[in-house]
């Protein structure tokens, strides 16, 4: 849980450099990134898509499977306005999964509080209450992000307090600043260390972030999207960064016009959304712990993470039989999802041959032992009516107030015992 809190509070040093207003993003986009890990050679993928856009809600997906991690989630996006400031709300939770722990650990996001709208110095500013939890392990996690006071000093900026949890007991408490360092407090030894600290050596090794060229894009991914606009507003274009967002904009009112008259409704391309829970799930997740003898490794193409692998997984659901070729197959590395078997149509004759022999086997073993099975019904049928001769002359007997032999009573049980062992062979 530990390190889980410190990975959590270790992407919000890096904030934006100035206050603008964002895209808004169209139903439908896209955007995919990859970070490259050179200590354990594996790569980390990013995918996202606008899922939704009246309520607007952001659908993302993150995926390691050779480092052991996945996180999923999705977002609803809100805002508030207080008159000289603003709250943007992310609702929402994530669920960062550890594949080879079968652990999952579910988080919220905090909100982005911008002050200085109308008047005063425009500031952005973290604030609300998170809550980090694992149900397997029982371990939970609570933060506060707080906002500045209205008489608080410049140390009262981008603080944060928590307090590490196993079910009720408080095993660490945490204090700090969220953009610079955090202190950990051991609730049983006492001892009170640093816990995060964005240093100047930390701030250069973070990964770089790759992107697939706007050339290579579709056209629903976010640069290639908005690339016009982007230029304008490069170029300190307003007029023509309006008229460019309003181009788009207006194509997303006559494609949901289009489907309004259809009666039609958007279906994502990469998540689907469950009916029960409402939760949005990436398509193509792949959550088995990673198999170093047979997986190679993992890569994206179309938005679709997928895994290279030594063996193709074998169709269990509906087996085919493979005849020999003369010429040894070279082995084959392919990707983790199953294809059908493909059978050579050019077989020789010797192996046609073989086949019907094979054919004509099957049938007489098959009427030798529907043969057989006729031959024990008859048998069957045949212990039956003794066995009820016999409980009739056992009745008879009783109300005559006379007993039965010994001999008698071995018969009628050997009899029970064959029949019972008759029923359980032929079942």
């Amino acid at each position: 849980m530990k390190k889980v809190v410190k990975w959590y509070i270790s992407g919000f040093y890096k904030k934006p450099k100035g206050l603008k207003k964002p895209y808004n993003p169209i139903i439908g986009e896209t955007y995919r990134c990859m970070w490259l890990h050179q200590q354990t050679n594996s790569k980390t993928f990013y995918i996202a898509e606008q899922v939704s856009h009246h309520p607007p809600v952001s659908a993302f997906y993150v995926s390691n499977r050779k480092d052991g991690f996945c996180l999923s989630g999705s977002i609803l996006a809100k805002s508030k306005f207080y008159g000289n400031s603003l709250s943007a709300i992310l609702d929402g939770e994530a669920r960062l999964n550890f594949l080879n722990r079968g652990e999952d650990y579910v988080m919220n996001m905090p909100y982005a509080h911008c002050k200085g709208i109308l008047y005063g110095t425009m500031t952005l500013e973290l604030g609300g209450q998170i809550t980090i939890a694992c149900e397997k392990t029982g371990y939970s996690a609570q933060l506060e992000f707080k906002l500045k006071p209205f008489l608080g000093s410049s140390d009262c900026v981008n603080q944060i307090c928590g307090k590490i949890k196993l079910g009720k007991e408080v095993l660490a408490t945490l204090e700090g600043h969220w953009d610079s360092e955090i202190f950990i407090n051991d609730k049983k030894t006492g001892t009170v260390e640093t816990f995060w600290n964005p240093t100047t050596e930390l701030r250069q090794s973070r990964l770089t972030r790759c992107t697939v060229p706007p050339e290579e894009q579709g056209e629903s991914e976010s640069e290639r999207l908005w690339q016009h606009v982007t230029r304008a507003v490069n170029n300190k274009d307003q007029t023509e960064a309006t008229n460019e967002k309003f181009f788009l904009e207006e194509a997303q009112r006559k494609s949901a016009r289009e489907r309004k008259a259809k009666c039609e409704e958007w279906n994502p391309a990469l998540f689907e959304q469950d009916p029960v829970t409402g939760e949005w799930h990436y398509r193509y997740a792949d959550t088995r712990p990673w198999d170093p003898l047979n997986d190679l490794i993992q890569f994206e193409k179309d938005g679709c993470i997928q895994t290279k692998v030594r063996h193709r997984t074998p169709m269990v659901t509906v087996p085919k039989r493979k005849h020999k070729s003369d010429k040894p197959k070279k082995p084959e590395s392919g990707c983790s999802s199953p294809e059908p078997d493909r059978q050579d149509s050019s077989g020789s004759e010797r192996h046609k041959s073989k086949h019907n022999s094979r054919l004509r086997k099957k049938g007489a073993d098959l009427s030798e032992l529907q043969s057989a099975i006729e031959t024990i019904k008859k048998t069957q049928e045949d212990i039956n009516r003794n066995i009820s001769v016999l409980r009739s002359r056992a009745a008879g007997r009783v109300e005559s107030a006379s007993f039965l032999q010994q001999r008698d009573y071995v018969i009628i049980i050997f009899l029970i015992l064959l029949q019972v062992l008759i029923n359980y062979v032929f079942k």
